[in-house]
């Protein structure tokens, strides 16, 4: 058997689980995710998944034809961790307006409520709302405080 074939089926036989997603990893260094755009950002969430529950390819061994342990993906994690951001920025790219119209959406899809930037996020939204509401108050105080100048400006012009 042609090597190549010889590693698919050793690692189909020792890691069953992970042999798909392993596979892609070794055979396409650059994922195209244009293809994935037609769905919208529904799919983005999943795309996130799927790379996290790949990143166990960098650890996974095999045997060799020479019967020594070697890594099914010999790829770092800063590697692999470009790969995914760099797939990540292409999905988010292909359809920026609607990345910002469904900013929030997206970050609690991609985050479980114990993450950071989720917490971040949620604060700075609260932030947000607490100044957009400091900002209506003194407007609505300086409305009534000229409406009240005015009307006591038009008392004193008419003694």
């Amino acid at each position: 058997l042609p090597r190549d074939i010889s590693r698919y089926l050793r690692l189909h036989g020792e890691h069953p689980q992970y042999a798909a997603r392993c596979k892609i990893l070794m055979n396409h260094p650059h994922l195209d995710m244009e293809p994935l755009l037609y769905w919208g950002l529904k799919f983005l969430p999943l795309a996130v998944a799927w790379f996290e529950r790949s990143k166990a390819c960098t650890t996974l061994k095999i045997y060799d034809e020479n019967y020594y342990r070697r890594l099914v993906l010999e790829e770092s994690d800063g590697t692999f961790q470009s790969r995914e951001l760099t797939a990540m920025y292409e999905f988010i790219r292909g359809m920026p307006t609607e990345a910002m119209k469904r900013r929030k959406e997206l970050i609690v899809a991609a985050h479980d409520g114990n993450d950071e930037i989720a917490r971040i996020d949620e604060r700075f939204r609260q932030v947000l709302e607490q100044r957009d509401g400091k900002i209506k108050q003194l407007e609505e105080e300086i409305k009534r405080l000229k409406e009240r100048a005015s009307g006591e400006g038009v008392q004193l012009g008419e003694r």
